[in-house]
């Protein structure tokens, strides 16, 4: 009987320390959770006011002015803007043109170039010779 009262003894009092060092594991690890979420809080709160600045850094009005004053750069005539639409074809070399019909058209780079350069050809001698 004292054996078995003996072994019962030590079963109760391991036990009790699996019990004391599960709470305080359970306290720690609480403890940092509520660090955690106060830093996530912080966090968010920084992502706002970045969100905000984004927002105030890139307006339209003061990209404008600071193209204006540091850059010297000023918005065209009217008679000068061109808008292109994605329905309007685009002058290509006739290699290009004559491509099958299967086959999409994608211009290289040399090709745009070329066909920018020709409207901007034809818009320069108009506006000269509306002078």
């Amino acid at each position: 009987m004292t054996r078995l009262n003996l072994i019962l003894y030590f079963v109760l009092i391991f036990t009790a320390l699996g019990v004391v060092t599960s709470q305080d594991r359970s306290r720690k690890l609480y403890f940092e959770l509520e660090q955690q979420e106060e830093s996530a809080k912080k966090m968010n709160v920084e992502f706002g006011q970045l969100q905000l600045e984004q927002s105030t850094w890139s307006m339209h009005s003061r990209v404008e002015d600071i193209a204006a004053s540091k850059l010297q750069m000023q918005v065209p005539d009217a008679a000068r803007i061109q808008v292109v639409s994605p329905d309007v074809p685009v002058d290509l070399p006739k290699a290009q043109a004559e491509k099958t019909a299967d086959e999409p058209v994608v211009p290289d780079a040399k090709a745009l170039v070329t066909s920018a350069q020709n409207i901007s050809a034809k818009n320069t001698s108009t506006s000269e010779a509306e002078k």
